[in-house]
């Protein structure tokens, strides 16, 4: 019983790192791809990347950027989302989805991303200083 329950227990560790490993893999990939402009290729290793660890707020960013770039701004705001879910106090992302919001027009959720820097830098910041600009232009 004892063999048994030391086989399972090394097998999962053994599995969990593999799959540690090959997250880290492709998501070092995806930003390779993404560096040299191969905007498909790391697209399917963020994905990937995603798939294998669902918390990979990293992954989730460079799909926001990258969905950004090629002017798909509601699956950009999407990625955005998830990664400001999984890191709440990151300001970058505040001011993205803050900023999304406020090109759809949609007041009242710009002015909740307004509130969510003006608590997380509470003597100002950069970013609260562009999502306000935003409003005055």
């Amino acid at each position: 019983m004892t063999k048994l329950v030391t086989f399972i227990v090394f097998n999962f560790l053994i599995l969990n790192t593999y799959i540690y490993a090959n997250n880290n893999e492709y998501f070092s990939d995806g930003v390779s791809f993404y560096n040299e402009g191969k905007i498909n290729e790391a697209i399917f290793l963020f994905e990937k990347s995603v798939v294998f660890n669902p918390k990979d707020t990293e992954s989730y960013i460079y799909l926001g950027y990258i969905n950004k770039d090629l002017e798909e701004l509601d699956k950009a705001n999407h990625y955005f989302l998830i990664a400001l879910t999984l890191q709440p106090d990151n300001l970058e992302l505040n001011y993205l989805v803050g900023e999304y919001f406020y090109n759809a027009n949609n007041k009242e959720n710009y002015s909740e991303y307004i509130y969510n820097l003006e608590v997380l830098c509470p003597d100002g910041c950069d970013y609260l200083d562009q999502i306000k600009k935003l409003d005055k232009n």
